[in-house]
């Protein structure tokens, strides 16, 4: 289990099936391997300012992308004190600070004068101890990508502004579960490899929730949470039951899905239709 950075992206996702895959779309898409770390987390070659060959985690988690300190202190970057961002993983605030990096670049993205915070990533994401940044989903959603989990490859393809504005939600990549016949809401989150629930969350959405109660573990409980779906897919999924954050932080969310746990060869995140396919 890894923390999610609770900012600010503006972007309602929902579910559908069957798109075009994008190496077989217009021209402008651009593809780059992945290094599947941990077997789940999907970590590209990225370059900031004259440094190459970084470790960038893409993480769709994550609502605002994070720069190592130690990166940024390589860089010579002034740093500023910022605001405090819950952390999952210490179930506690996190100071941060942050600064303007001159260029970065991850495929076909290509950015300049970019703010983005500046924090020890362990703080985020323990498998995030050997990344460079951790890029979130305000930059992420500026192409459509997919990640092909056999091809060890994400596509990024320009992002068309849709015709007409699309539903706005004050997070970003949240999808809804049916969990025995009722709907909760949760944020799709690359950098976890299953299902993270709020325990009281689910409890109160969900009265009568049955859950088949396994072990304790660090920082929650493992369970089977029957009768969930995903679209169409059932998932039956064993899951971690965590104590959720402060009813200030996400509200209206009841849990933390890892693409992952859908077991699809590939995932399309296609944010100029407000969709999120697999297969």
């Amino acid at each position: 289990m890894k923390s999610i950075l609770w900012c600010i992206v503006c972007l309602l996702i929902s579910l559908t099936s069957g798109v075009q895959a994008l190496e077989d779309g217009p021209s402008g898409v651009s593809e780059i391997p992945f290094e599947p770390v941990g077997g789940f987390l999907i970590v590209v070659p990225g370059r900031i300012g004259e440094l190459s060959g970084l470790k960038f985690l893409l993480d769709t988690g994550a609502t605002h992308s994070l720069v190592s300190r130690r990166l940024a202190q390589r860089l010579r970057v002034p740093l500023h004190p910022d605001h405090v961002i819950w952390s999952l993983w210490f179930n506690r605030y996190i100071q941060i600070e942050s600064g303007v990096f001159s260029e970065i670049e991850f495929g076909s993205v290509q950015l300049t004068n970019v703010s983005m915070l500046v924090s020890d990533l362990s703080h985020f994401s323990q498998l995030a101890n050997h990344v460079d940044a951790i890029i979130g989903s305000d930059l992420l959603t500026l192409n459509d990508f997919s990640v092909d989990y056999h091809a060890k490859k994400v596509f990024f393809s320009p992002f068309t502004p849709p015709a007409s504005p699309m539903s706005l939600h004050p997070l970003s990549l949240v999808v809804e579960l049916q969990v025995q016949g009722r709907p909760i809401e949760v944020l799709v989150d690359s950098g976890i490899e299953g299902i993270v629930m709020f325990e009281e969350r689910l409890r109160s959405r969900i009265p009568q929730v049955r859950i088949i109660e396994g072990v304790s573990m660090a920082g929650g409980r493992d369970a089977i949470l029957p009768g969930t779906h995903v679209g169409p897919k059932a998932l039956n999924p064993r899951i971690l039951l965590v104590k959720g954050p402060p009813d200030s932080v996400l509200p209206g969310i009841d849990g933390v899905l890892g693409p992952a746990a859908l077991k699809a060869r590939r995932i399309d995140f296609n944010f100029t239709t407000g969709t999120l396919s697999w297969r």
